[in-house]
């Protein structure tokens, strides 16, 4: 059986997370790491809390070093999350600023 959206959008997250872990010299937790390289889809990682608190954690270099480095794949991916991330957020607060 394929994969759901949600099962590749998890083990994704989780290797964008194991990116910007080890761009920073720093150790990566064992479940995220199992997330990040598994086929089996049986050990996925909701790491979207610590991905976002580890990229809003880093100073204007690093940030600049590690997600806007145009050279690495990686960089754009993580790049494109974090705005993708930054807009949700945004929607949210205006939704519960309207409806509550």
């Amino acid at each position: 059986m394929n994969p759901s959206n949600k099962e590749l959008r998890l083990r994704r997250n989780c290797q964008l997370y194991v990116y910007l872990l080890v761009s920073q010299g720093k150790g990566i937790p064992e479940e995220i790491q199992e997330c990040a390289n598994s086929y089996d889809y049986d050990f996925l990682v909701d790491c979207v809390a610590q991905l976002s608190a580890e990229i809003e954690n880093l100073d204007s270099d690093t940030f600049d070093k590690i997600v806007n480095n145009k050279e690495s794949h990686e960089a754009r991916e993580l790049a494109y999350w974090w705005e993708m991330h930054q807009a949700a957020n945004k929607l949210g607060d205006e939704i519960v600023k309207t409806c509550l």
